[in-house]
């Protein structure tokens, strides 16, 4: 059977749609989690990242509040970046609104957000209790560039494959990552590669979010998510089941096909 991959070279196709194959995909897994600590270093000195990080350091010189720093949305961009919440870049009221209120609060807006990267957003920045000393410290400054890298880097990867990437960020994700069912389906990635896994249609996010666990739980044991044997396994499982397209050309994969 000829993949998608060689079509694209036969033809010479510049750019073309294909869906990759399961063994596609553990090939760029692979490759990808082995020149991961180089593609870090790399884009730690692209011209972009450090303008991005340029551009937070004068505004974060400037902000005498945190509510002074939310004025400029480019700085706010690069800051949600880093934390993590780059699909949330353009809603800076939003933003706003979240990172500055108190997540040990547990009426807040932080402590409610069905979305828990917000919580452990306002948590890193503390911008309740220390305004912008927290975010100053050095400390923090490196974990922003370090988040803008791994975002750029992930960005790229989906680019060519969402379900690596998908692959990516399960293999990477902290331990201190909460994984009951309610928390599995506010992480969009988690809620992705589980209802992959359990063989579960789109339509499940029209139901009422209690009937949606009760569903994804029928299929899925999201316990298995806490330990870190098991997350190979499903990692295993959804890089040979997830369908996966690509507009980007075979050529740029960095594997022979």
């Amino acid at each position: 059977m000829i993949t998608g991959a060689q079509l694209s070279t036969l033809f010479g196709a510049d750019t073309q749609t294909v869906t990759l194959t399961a063994p596609e995909r553990f090939t760029y897994y692979k490759t990808t989690l082995s020149s991961a600590e180089k593609e870090k270093a790399r884009l730690a000195k692209d011209p972009s990242v450090l303008r991005d990080m340029a551009r937070l350091d004068r505004v974060l010189a400037k902000s005498k509040k945190p509510e002074d720093l939310f004025k400029d949305t480019e700085a706010v961009r690069v800051l949600l970046q880093g934390l993590g919440l780059a699909d949330n870049a353009q809603n800076v009221g939003l933003a706003k609104r979240v990172l500055m209120s108190d997540p040990a609060d547990k009426k807040s807006l932080a402590a409610t957000m069905p979305d828990k990267r917000w919580k452990a957003a306002a948590e890193r920045l503390d911008f309740a209790h220390t305004g912008l000393s927290t975010l100053r410290l050095p400390s923090t400054r490196k974990a922003i560039l370090d988040g803008i890298v791994d975002y750029k880097r992930l960005t790229a990867v989906e680019e060519k494959s969402q379900a690596v990437s998908d692959a990516l960020y399960l293999k990477n994700m902290p331990a201190s990552t909460k994984t009951g069912v309610y928390d599995v389906l506010g992480n969009k990635v988690l809620r992705r590669i589980a209802s992959t896994i359990a063989g579960l249609p789109k339509e499940l996010a029209l139901q009422e979010v209690e009937a949606q666990a009760r569903t994804l739980q029928r299929g899925f044991k999201v316990e298995d998510l806490a330990d870190p044997k098991k997350r190979e396994l499903l990692i295993q499982r959804y890089l040979t089941i997830a369908e996966d397209k690509s507009s980007i050309p075979m050529a740029n994969f960095g594997f022979n096909i």
